[in-house]
């Protein structure tokens, strides 16, 4: 029994229905259907029985399961479609018992929680005595109470089964006697049951195995070679999964809870989380160490990661961490060791630690690699590199490494090069949650409609929805003539939007944009349609109306009023990107995933880890920036539509009818092309080196035009005088113009490439010997044989990747001979020429430094040295450089971004922009105090800390202390150190930490004395955090425990 080609039509015809009235479509023009879809529940509830009976059998075939566990997500679509079509609302109990059940034993078990909920604790008379509300209980999985006085003829296998499930999930044992009872409970359902009875018997038994197969209590011991006694105080937690998930038994099975290193790809909310867990969990209990690291290329994502496991191990001795990225070294070493410690830290402040404190390796016994695909990734790509070539040589042999990764092509060589053989690449890309539909939006005639199409090739139309786009006229204001509609019918954008707010009573939304600048453009464009007169509820209507106060309030002390943001967040819109600041975008994240807002409009940050769980993901651009988002982000990014557990199905939406409308048309087809690529993940890139890419030629603006460069020859005009390289970019633009080159494309460029020639030097510096002689040529040609550059590249790149380690290191060697400034060097993550020209400066103004009497004064002092090596593009292009002063004082100071943004608005500063002159908008102001300022300014500030240590070493505590409260303020924009230990606490926005400040007296202390400083004003703090957005009170939470 298998659904056929017939079957499934009739299922597509059920869905189309249902989809009608999910997208809102008046019942008047819903498709006429021909066929009847209660025809498939004979086959449907066949599949189900046919699979519970095999489950139940004691001799059963794996491989026959598996088919018929395929066989069952028609089952379970079906049901769950039917249900949602409302063709027979009187079958409403009895379809979500059948489609909780079909995805349960389907290995769908978010989707299963989903239906089961909704059914309450009802009781629904479905004609089976009692059955129906035991396996009610049974998938809705809460274990809290148990039937004890059912009645009939199966009310002692309802209360027995419903008591000793209790039990096993309690205490782990209880299975024999639980198994007997279902067995004596389909005896009697076949002896003197119903039809419907006996089906109920039949899935109540495969139900109770399957838990008992998924409990941690029996799969954990297997899965680890740890005993029962070892894992029961985990299994007895609340927080601790009761049950592993398919991608979780895949982990297990390849011996990664066992502690064997492993790549892993796995779907977004497979259930990473929990998995990382047990690993860490694991790790302690069978004592194969006492400090596991985690490494996460965001700040967001650390933050998301060090939640998570507070709460995971809350009140027991395990201390959880998360450094700051400031380049200092702001914690003492002894307190990481000695116990049970997990350290979540980004790669920039790890590499920092490592080079002043190597020996911390040496006690490191599981490095976890968060989004560890990310070293094709900017700047960040080569400094994540060069960690794990570091870290590889320095941590003990054979510890467990685990790199978590989006899907990769080339995951067997990445492994290879981590761990050489002894490792285990994991894919668990093909165990999606929850089921998802894709959809393209299609507009050919006065109202537009979606086109549904399989998700294995979109050229399979499935079924459409019509009517469902459909243009509203706004209104005008004085003066204005032209007609103005939403959405616009040639307008992905204002499509999208439209698509959004008609979806967003059914569940949350994301639309995702290429751009930052193009996420503030569609929330002004919102939020002008409202003004307008736009017909539809805004999304705070179906959003926690508190909290979009409270996170209103937050953007307007941050933003200002007047700012689109803030605007947007006054209709519960909400828009998250790099250029939204820390505290919102950690509060917009935890009120998307608590269901509190519903609407956000999102650049890619979206697909960098963070977990905000939507139900519609609307896709206006499958650019980021100017380049087409890869295949591996942009299914990281769907990953998020149709979070398991709160869905049971999630939607991609193609906003640009182009996309669908233009498929056919030979010039305009590149589109669908381009979309087909996407949707397919075998098209996968592989995990690339950034260093690499310094074998790389010049491209034109347009990517049309190549000019060769030969990488040892730039870096011999480098090494020569750095100045030359500074005027090649107008040399080439002016004799190139004619084919597309400008001045500003091929500035980037090579910054690129020099940014990594330092970032190899810095690296080179870092391992440099501790003797005279320097780095021997084969300990060089080492180094450079360790990158994951070396492992990818063909021979001859190979043998230039050797030849560049030796030329930089020849340099180093020449130019900086003393052995204690070579390592100096290498700990400020500067190269060779950088470091000089700080050195330099820092001789020149160490008595002008010393003589500063604040931070004020002493940041006056610093400015020349920090604008010339400041390298943040918004930066850079301020034609009046003078301003920027201005901006960093009144920043560590503690002004709001609205209130900088007046200040650079005043003083008529533009951006520079290729041959004109911008105005300034808030989110450059917020990318030079949040990037240019908070990093590169903070970079120069740690190299000048080290190269204090170096010129002035006797009696320079006061200065040293001087630039590093400095540079902490610069960090956070901050006035003074008891706001930077609130925000470094975790609570992560500058009103929050200035506001935590003034109401608990924490003078510089400890972070165990603020915590209890926290703890002993707790009531006045909860007052405080009340007009704030609900994720700073649970940040709170955990820091009591």
């Amino acid at each position: 029994m298998k659904p056929e080609r017939r079957s499934q039509l009739l299922l597509g015809v059920t869905r189309s229905k249902a989809k009608m009235y999910e997208y809102g479509v008046p019942e008047e023009h819903h498709i006429k259907i021909i066929r009847d879809p209660s025809r498939l529940f004979t086959l449907a509830i066949g599949l189900l029985g046919d699979h519970a009976a095999r489950t139940n059998s004691e001799e059963v075939k794996e491989i026959y399961l598996k088919e018929l566990q395929n066989h069952l997500q028609f089952s379970a679509h079906f049901f769950d479609a039917f249900l949602q079509s409302r063709l027979n609302a009187d079958l409403k109990p009895y379809l979500l018992l059948l489609g909780a059940a079909s995805y349960f034993l389907c290995d769908l078990p978010g989707s299963s929680s989903v239906l089961a909920n909704r059914l309450g604790k009802d009781h629904y008379d479905l004609e089976c005595l009692g059955l129906e509300d035991l396996l009610r209980w049974l998938l809705q999985r809460d274990f809290s109470t148990y039937f004890d006085e059912s009645e009939g003829i199966y009310a002692e296998y309802i209360n027995g089964i419903s008591q000793w499930i209790v039990h096993y999930f309690e205490n782990g044992n209880g299975e024999d006697t639980l198994f007997e009872l279902t067995n004596h409970l389909r005896k009697a359902a076949y002896v003197s049951g119903t039809p419907r009875q006996l089906l109920f018997a039949d899935v109540i038994s495969a139900v109770v195995k399957k838990l008992y197969m998924n409990s941690g209590w029996y799969c954990l011991p297997r899965y680890t070679d740890l005993s029962v006694e070892q894992w029961q105080n985990a299994l007895k937690k609340d927080t601790f999964v009761r049950e592993l998930w398919p991608a979780q038994h895949l982990l297990g099975e390849h011996g990664v809870f066992r502690g064997k290193s492993a790549v892993i790809q796995m779907p977004t909310s497979a259930g990473k989380t929990k998995a990382t867990e047990i690993i860490i969990r694991s790790a302690f209990l069978s004592e194969r160490t006492s400090l596991a690291v985690i490494v996460a290329p965001f700040r967001s994502l650390c933050h998301e990661i060090r939640n998570s496991l507070i709460e995971a191990f809350q009140n027991e001795s395990v201390n959880i961490d998360e450094l700051s990225d400031v380049f200092q070294f702001d914690f003492e070493i002894e307190e990481l060791l000695g116990r049970k410690q997990i350290l979540i830290v980004t790669p920039e402040k790890l590499i920092y630690v490592l080079r002043h404190v190597p020996e911390l390796a040496q006690n490191i016994g599981l490095l976890i690699y968060d989004e560890g695909h990310m070293f094709d990734n900017g700047t960040r790509g080569i400094t994540y590199e060069l960690l794990l070539t570091s870290l590889k040589s320095m941590v003990p042999k054979g510890i467990q490494t685990v790199l978590i990764s989006a899907v990769i092509s080339n995951a067997e060589a990445v492994g290879n090069w981590l761990n050489k053989e002894d490792f285990e690449v994991v894919s668990g890309t093909n165990l999606i949650p929850t089921y998802r539909t894709v959809a393209f939006a299609s507009w050919l005639d006065q109202l537009g409609r979606l086109e549904f199409v399989t998700t294995e090739d979109p050229n399979n139309v499935e079924f459409f929805v019509p009517r469902i786009i459909e243009a509203q006229q706004l209104q005008l204001r004085i003066r204005e003539r032209k007609q103005r509609l939403f959405p616009e019918k040639n307008d992905g954008q204002t499509i999208a939007l439209y698509l959004g707010l008609k979806l967003v009573p059914n569940g949350s939304v994301a639309v995702f944009v290429g751009k930052k600048s193009t996420a503030s453009s569609l929330c002004e464009k919102v939020v002008d349609a409202y003004n307008r007169g736009l017909a539809f509820a805004k999304p705070i209507d179906f959003s926690d109306q508190d909290e979009i106060s409270r996170l209103y309030f937050l953007h307007e002390c941050n933003l200002g009023a007047e700012a689109t943001a803030t605007q947007g967040a006054s209709h519960g819109i909400f828009t998250h990107h790099g250029n939204i600041p820390q505290g919102i975008r950690l509060s917009v994240e935890h009120a998307m995933k608590e269901g509190l807002a519903r609407f956000v409009i999102c650049t890619s940050t979206l697909a960098q880890g963070v977990n905000l769980p939507i139900r519609y993901l609307i896709v206006t651009s499958i650019y980021h920036g100017t380049e087409r988002i890869k295949v591996r982000d942009f299914h990281n990014l769907i990953g998020r539509a149709g979070r398991s557990g709160m869905h049971t199905e999630g939607s991609i939406i193609f906003a640009d009818p182009f996309i669908f409308d233009k498929r056919n048309v030979w010039k305009e087809r590149w589109r669908w092309w381009q979309v087909n690529e996407l949707l397919n993940p075998d098209n996968s890139e592989p995990c690339a080196s950034t260093l690499l890419s310094i074998f790389e030629p010049l491209y034109s603006d347009n990517y049309k035009n190549t000019i060769p460069m030969e990488p040892l020859s730039f870096v011999q005009y480098y090494i020569q005088d750095p100045s030359t390289v500074d005027t090649l970019p107008g040399r080439i633009a002016s004799d190139f113009v004619e084919m597309g080159f400008t001045k500003e494309g091929l500035q980037r460029q090579i910054t690129w490439k020099m940014n990594i020639i330092s970032s190899i030097e810095s690296y080179l510096m870092a391992h440099w010997d501790d003797t005279n002689m320097g780095l021997k040529e084969d300990e060089i040609a080492e180094l450079a044989e360790g990158t994951l550059a070396y492992f990818l590249a063909e021979d001859e790149q190979r043998e230039l990747i050797v030849e560049l380690f030796k030329l930089l290191a020849s340099h180093i060697a020449q130019r900086v001979p003393e052995v204690a400034k070579r390592k100096l060097f290498g700990k400020t993550l500067y190269g060779v020429w950088t470091s000089i020209t700080i050195e330099d400066w820092v001789r020149q103004h160490i008595e002008e430094l010393i003589a500063c009497n604040s931070h004020d004064e002493l940041l006056v002092t610093l400015w020349p040295i920090l604008y010339d090596n400041i390298q943040n593009i918004t930066f850079k292009k301020c034609d009046r450089p003078e301003v920027l002063i201005n901006i960093a004082s009144s920043w560590i100071n503690g002004e709001p971004y609205y209130k900088l943004y007046e200040i650079i608005k005043d003083s008529g500063a533009r951006l520079i922009s290729k041959t004109r002159l911008r105005h300034f908008d808030l989110e450059n102001v917020i990318d030079i105090c949040d990037n240019a300022l908070a990093y590169g300014g903070t970079l120069v500030l740690g190299a000048i800390v080290e190269l204090v240590e170096l010129i002035y070493p006797e009696n320079n505590d006061n200065i040293i202390s001087n630039l590093q409260e400095l540079q902490k303020r610069l960090k956070y924009g901050l006035p003074y150190t008891s706001a930077i230990m609130f925000y470094e606490l975790g609570f992560a926005d500058r009103i929050i930490a200035m506001d935590l400040s003034l109401t608990v007296d924490v003078s510089p202390s400890p972070k165990n004395v603020i915590i209890r400083k926290v703890k002993q004003n707790v009531q006045a703090v909860r007052e405080l955090l009340r007009k704030y957005p609900s994720y700073f009170n649970m940040v709170l939470n955990n820091i009591l425990g």
